[in-house]
């Protein structure tokens, strides 16, 4: 990302994530990483739909469900925070999420739509700030953040799950 300046609101992991991301566009990010999402979807045939690449790894739907389920927090989280809700929130155990929502009864397509429903509604809530909500903080898991930090870093988690899917669960 060009705009270095918001690394500097975020806590230092989100750098990892910011890197991934061409622009500093949050919208146009959005759609092209809702495009590279659904692309990836596209890809996974049957048979590697509950596949791990090693064992006691997560499977593909696995790692799907975690993009949603990370999405639907860090944009609760802006939600809060650009309403200048100073409450700190707490963190949450990403694997504890995983172990239970259970995947392999669920069919690809519709966690497919579930992807879609949930990005639609982080970019319905990013288009209803104002420019200077962007910038509120807020603290979650003993971190500051701001809406502007926690959208670029959705979009940098999705690229990076993306990413792992394509080069450890599809190039088997």
């Amino acid at each position: 990302m060009k705009n270095r300046a918001i690394y500097k609101d975020a806590p230092e992991y989100c750098g990892y994530f910011f890197d991934l991301i061409q622009s500093d566009d949050l919208f146009s990010e959005f759609e092209k990483s809702k495009e590279l999402t659904l692309g990836v979807f596209k890809q996974i045939s049957p048979e590697l739909e509950n596949h791990s690449y090693q064992p006691n790894k997560w499977t593909t739907k696995e790692v799907l469900r975690h993009i949603i389920d990370m999405e639907r927090i860090f944009a609760y989280r802006a939600f809060r925070f650009s309403r200048l809700d100073f409450t700190e929130l707490s963190g949450v155990d990403q694997n504890h999420y995983v172990e239970n929502a259970s995947q392999t009864d669920i069919e690809l397509s519709d966690l497919q739509e579930e992807y879609l429903a949930v990005r639609n509604s982080t970019i319905w809530i990013y288009r209803n700030l104002k420019p200077e909500m962007l910038d509120f903080k807020g603290t979650a898991n003993k971190q500051t953040y701001t809406p502007r930090t926690l959208g670029f870093a959705m979009i940098g988690h999705n690229i990076h799950h993306c990413n792992f899917i394509r080069t450890n669960y599809l190039n088997h």
